[in-house]
């Protein structure tokens, strides 16, 4: 007869699944639902019903949940880094360490006959009817499971791209942009064009002494032998040999720290400047340099950011000039070093290249002085879209508004009528109907209060700094802030706050126009979903770029600083430990390099 504590303990683990997996909620954390499944195995160690947990779960939607979790690896770019890091883990010289490519392409588990993708590492994708375009290449042939990388082996990815080509009829540049495009295809018609091959497939075992004592010489030779394989990689895995010994040291939620990558430097080519344009922002006027076009990584790279005038003034960039692109995290092009051309101009403007008026210099960026510019209005306007929450509205058709419409706020873009919408070029019934309702959404829903804050556009409040500030007093109140109020917060010192205190005086009206068109929704109401991401350091572009980036990709909302709230921390220089580094590390946050931010965003 079946223990009652076991039966009700399955019924429970059943429930947990059913909200999980059907019902895509979940109403316990992970850790609960293993202390179900922990229990049951003590009262019911043959029950059928774990047998079914302990394989791959596949929701409605093709959703499959890891059983181990596929963490990602910590990165190191120098030989000596690696030596270093080794050292630390080893107990004696004579401690092993396996060394083995890092592929190139896409991440999967086939566990039970089910193939899912990494994901986010805790849920994947189910892709096990791609199983017959590929030859599996285990570690152990006895065992069924592999946890590897799907790619193209080079000689095949030669044979075969100009067969499968994009949809656009484009050819694919590489190996790694292959991968993404052909497994979302049907048309393959069984051909085994694809490799799924066990991380662990090809492992060399060396000691700490031969690591040290064979130095950088033999580390680069193996470097060498790895890239010139038929499998495209983009480093070497150095992992502790001994498992169990691995294990002790556990793992953050990104990683693992038995295990390290050792990443290749960053591709490059050398081009030359053609032009320098400037474009006008929200406050600044930003530089981009247009090159002549080069190929990096199977990418044709024609514009590369200068981030501001200070930038180019230091690094001595004018236009004709040689330079070396690279791409950050094979993915940013930036420029890293300058040869000065025999032909140069300076690439510095005087006047606005929008409205023509004069510029001003303010370390480290120069800005138009008119303040009625229409280039900073239209990238105000874009930015106060987007942070009260109209979907579907981008830049294209904000710029027809303002142009058809005569559009300068978001009090005109609330009052447009539908047949207002329908006289912009290219608007039909269907699409002016999709856009009046999204622009409807905010006065249906209501809005939060930091959405009214964020999207007056005062310099120096996002949506972070919007949040908390109204954690402990209401928008109103802050509005009527006096610069001595501003100056008790944390980080505001006067000439800050003097400027919040303009920025409410001449948005004060507008924002009690505003707040009368738009509900306020209750604090207490969660976003739910954005994932919550903090930058640290000095990166190869300024960060406003990788703001946009995970602005267009979705999902994220960038915070100014690590608080309870903050589930990622973005670090340039993993082995600087920053006073964000730090308390991350103490609230158990999430770190990551910005490579791998790159890798996320690019699939």
């Amino acid at each position: 007869m079946r223990d009652n504590n076991a039966i009700a303990i399955e019924n429970q683990i059943k429930h947990h699944d059913v909200c999980h997996w059907l019902k895509n909620r979940s109403e316990i954390e992970d850790e609960q639902y293993d202390k179900l499944v922990e229990s049951l195995l003590e009262l019911d160690p043959d029950n059928e019903y774990l047998k079914k947990v302990k394989a791959p779960l596949v929701d409605s939607k093709g959703k499959v949940k890891h059983i181990v979790q596929m963490l990602s690896l910590n990165k190191e770019y120098s030989f000596e880094g690696i030596l270093k890091w080794c050292k630390k883990l080893a107990r004696t010289y004579e401690e092993e360490f396996d060394i083995m490519p890092k592929y190139d392409g896409v991440s999967g588990d086939l566990r039970s006959g089910i193939l899912a993708t990494r994901g986010d590492g805790e849920v994947g994708e189910n892709i096990t009817h791609k199983l017959p375009f590929m030859n599996i290449m285990r570690k152990d042939e006895n065992n069924p499971d592999v946890r590897g990388e799907i790619l193209f082996k080079k000689s095949t990815f030669a044979e075969i791209k100009d067969i499968f080509r994009r949809t656009n009829g484009e050819l694919y540049k590489n190996e790694r942009n292959a991968v993404g495009g052909i497994l979302s295809r049907d048309d393959l018609n069984a051909m085994k064009v694809l490799t799924f091959i066990d991380f662990k497939h090809t492992v060399n075992t060396v000691t700490l002494k031969q690591l040290e004592y064979g130095g950088e010489e033999e580390w680069n030779s193996f470097v060498s032998l790895v890239q010139n394989s038929d499998y495209p990689v983009d480093g070497i895995v150095v992992q502790l040999t001994d498992k169990s010994y691995g294990d002790s040291f556990g793992a953050t939620r990104h990683h693992r720290k038995d295990s390290i990558a050792f990443k290749f430097a960053n591709p490059f080519e050398w081009s030359k400047i053609i032009d320098i344009i400037w474009s006008a922002g929200k406050h600044v006027l930003t530089p981009v340099a247009v090159i002549e076009p080069v190929e990096i990584s199977g990418v044709t790279v024609t514009n590369v950011s200068l981030h501001n005038l200070k930038n180019i003034i230091d690094m001595g960039i004018c236009i004709g000039d040689k330079v070396k692109v690279e791409r950050a995290g094979d993915v940013i092009p930036y420029i890293s070093e300058v040869i000065p051309g025999e032909d140069r101009v300076g690439g510095q403007i005087t006047t606005c290249p929008v409205c023509s008026h004069d510029v001003e210099y303010i370390d480290p960026d120069l800005t138009c002085i008119n303040p009625d510019c229409p280039g900073k209005h239209l990238r105000s306007l874009i930015d106060a879209v987007e942070r009260i929450g109209i979907e579907r509205l981008g830049k294209p058709t904000l710029k027809k508004m303002v142009e058809t419409l005569g559009v300068t706020d978001l009090i005109d873009i609330f009052n447009l009528t539908k047949e207002d919408i329908i006289q912009m070029e290219s608007f039909k019934e269907r699409s002016t109907d999709n856009l009046f309702n999204e622009i409807q959404k905010p006065i249906k829903e209501g809005v939060f209060e930091w959405q009214l804050l964020a999207c007056l556009n005062i310099e120096g409040i996002g949506r972070s700094l919007s949040k908390d500030l109204l954690e402990s007093k209401d928008l109103f109140t802050l509005a009527s802030y006096a610069v001595t109020d501003w100056e008790q917060i944390d980080g505001i010192g006067p000439e800050r706050a003097n400027s919040l205190v303009k920025g409410f005086l001449d948005n004060g009206i507008y924002l009690s126009k505003l707040s009368k068109i738009l509900p306020i929704k209750s604090p207490h109401e969660k976003v739910e979903g954005l994932i919550k991401i903090c930058f640290t350091g000095r990166f190869p572009e300024n960060k406003k770029v990788y703001y946009e980036m995970l602005k267009d990709y979705g999902g994220y909302e960038v915070m100014d600083k690590v608080n309870k709230e903050t589930q990622i921390l973005v670090v340039a220089d993993p082995s600087k430990r920053s006073n964000k580094m730090k308390a991350a590390e103490k609230k158990g946050i999430q770190i990551m390099g910005i490579d791998e931010l790159l890798e996320i965003i690019n699939g």
